[in-house]
């Protein structure tokens, strides 16, 4: 019996000195890399970038980061032709809404316009509005020359073009007035009305 009160006396004292040394450890490695433990009620948030919103109306150029940007007309067809024989067909029930686009990289080197992937506060992406509360991405027409979506544009160049969105019969045929055109990043852009 008194082997295993031994024991267990034993065991309960590296239980508890190992508890300690763990913090002891732990606060040691804490400070020598340069930081200290403090309460989660303590650490203050990093402040948010404001966002910086322009907003234009059709025919208006505006710059966000490295682009100067001119949105000039808007067309909403079933159908956009790309040569005589060939032609993207938005399918039944859809349409395609498409905007002239005039795009110019300010920047010192190449850069995609309108890329597929990318940090959403380093890349420029494009965002069709409806009712302020229905999103449409652009629709990459392939093989379409006059399609600025994913264009390299060498630097101090300026490339002119369309942008399509493909969408729904009730869009197609909603007010002007219902209609906007985010284009940017997520901290800067600017929003056309299509009024």
């Amino acid at each position: 019996m008194k082997k295993k009160l031994f024991l267990l006396g034993i065991c309960a004292t590296l239980f508890i000195t190992g508890c300690s040394l763990s913090d002891s450890v732990t606060n040691t490695i804490k400070n020598a890399a340069g930081t200290t433990s403090q309460p989660a009620n303590d650490r203050k948030p990093s402040p948010t970038p404001a966002t910086k919103e322009t907003n234009l109306a059709l025919g208006k150029k505006g710059t966000v980061g490295d682009w100067t940007i001119q949105i000039k007309k808007f067309t909403v067809k079933r159908k956009i032709k790309a040569s005589k024989y060939r032609y993207y067909d938005a399918g039944k029930g859809n349409y395609y809404i498409y905007f002239q686009v005039s795009a110019r990289n300010n920047g010192k080197k190449a850069a995609q316009f309108l890329p597929r992937i990318g940090y959403e506060n380093k890349v420029i992406s494009a965002t069709l509005y409806y009712k302020k509360d229905y999103e449409y991405q652009p629709t990459e027409l392939l093989g379409y020359d006059k399609d600025l979506t994913t264009e390299s544009i060498g630097a101090l160049t300026t490339k002119s073009g369309i942008v399509a969105f493909k969408i729904p019969k009730k869009v197609a045929k909603a007010k002007k007035s219902e209609l906007s055109l985010k284009i940017g990043t997520k901290n800067e852009h600017i929003v056309y009305s299509l009024k």
